[in-house]
């Protein structure tokens, strides 16, 4: 059975790391599958040994190349099954469509809360956002399925949009735990030793005003001992200076996007990410399964409803008591604990199977 997933690129997101992992372990253990990445364009923060077709040339827009877009993709997907659109809006969209005219099945892949994200959309292909919800509400029931990432994402898109409640499933993303292991146990570089001098709290997403990362910084003003560790695409300049004016900025260390954090994130106090919307947040899952305490924000299964996993905080003043609560041993120990039960229930073959099992039901 031929798969394609659709995707803008292969840049450093959890959604997009989550498939690569995901589809890498199904080729190699269930070889009657056969799985590839279809991008806008060469983009690529991650290496795969799926195989990548390219819509486009790098250089060339979609915006002004729709005819030949639309065409080159029409030409690729003839040769699949099953045609994933690998994030929502877009990629969702095209999955649908092409699928009905290539008289295929389709999946739609939901990983964020879907309201939330469209009310904080940016230079997207179709820049109305009630048109978005529109689209959304005439084609999402005409998937085979729609795969969520959680169950809030899932009640909120069979809410929303009125999808049949049997065609709207939830299957958590994937989580390599032996081979997140393996990476964190890769020794750390010796220009970034120095950070880990101090408890060194850790923040890791796409540098988006959502994600949270002022009030990291904010609560860092009111943690004296503590240092910040952020990793992530994006403009870092305006942080710095708000970090500057707060008089924290030598103990706030940018380091980029890494394609392994793992070992960052073993080496920190804590993995602290007070996001406004997170559909699953991957990296709180890859903390979990190297015994580090998670606080921030999201979705409440992340943490539990009262707090069994991790500790919810949102505001400046919550994130400075949840680390004050975690200097107590005993409860750093609980959570640490809690953290690496809490991961067994996200490995990578049992979530692999259950996409078989979707696949098959197609």
């Amino acid at each position: 059975m031929k798969i394609a997933i659709i995707l803008p690129t292969l840049q450093g997101g959890g959604a997009e790391k989550s498939l690569i992992n995901l589809g890498e372990f199904i080729v190699k253990n269930y070889p009657e599958f056969d799985i590839d990445f279809i991008l806008y364009k060469d983009i690529r923060d991650y290496d795969t040994i799926l195989d990548v077709i390219f819509i486009l040339n790098k250089n060339e827009k979609v915006s002004k190349n729709l005819l030949k877009f639309f065409n080159r993709l029409y030409k690729i997907l003839k040769n699949y099954d099953i045609i994933i659109g690998g994030l929502e809006l877009e990629p969702s969209y095209l999955s649908i469509i092409f699928s009905k005219i290539l008289k295929k099945k389709s999946i739609s892949m939901h990983h964020n809360l879907e309201n939330k994200l469209i009310g904080n959309l940016e230079n997207k292909l179709i820049g109305n956002k009630f048109f978005y919800h529109f689209l959304n509400f005439i084609l999402l029931r005409f998937a085979n399925f729609n795969i969520c990432v959680s169950n809030e994402v899932r009640e909120l898109i069979i809410k929303l949009y009125k999808i049949p409640s049997n065609r709207c499933i939830c299957i958590y993303n994937p989580i390599d735990i032996e081979k997140i292991r393996i990476l964190a146990n890769e020794p750390i570089e010796e220009i970034y030793r120095s950070i880990f001098s101090e408890k060194t709290l850790c923040f890791i997403a796409r540098l988006q005003e959502y994600k949270g990362l002022k009030k990291v910084i904010s609560a860092l003003k009111h943690l004296e001992n503590y240092h910040l560790l952020v990793m992530g695409k994006g403009n870092f300049e305006s942080y710095y200076e708000y970090a500057k004016n707060l008089n924290v900025e030598n103990r706030v260390f940018y380091i980029g996007f890494k394609k392994n954090p793992y070992k960052y994130i073993k080496n920190s106090f804590a993995l602290v990410l007070p996001s406004e919307f997170e559909g699953f947040g991957m990296v709180f899952y890859e903390s979990m399964a190297l015994g580090i305490p998670i606080v921030g924000s999201g979705i409440r299964e992340t943490f539990g409803n009262n707090n069994e996993y991790g500790i919810y905080a949102n505001s400046v003043n919550e994130i400075v008591n949840a680390i004050r609560i975690l200097e107590n041993d005993e409860i750093y120990n609980y959570y640490k604990q809690a953290g690496l039960k809490r991961i067994e229930n996200f490995k990578i073959d049992k979530i692999a199977k259950e996409y078989i099992d979707v696949f098959k039901a197609c």
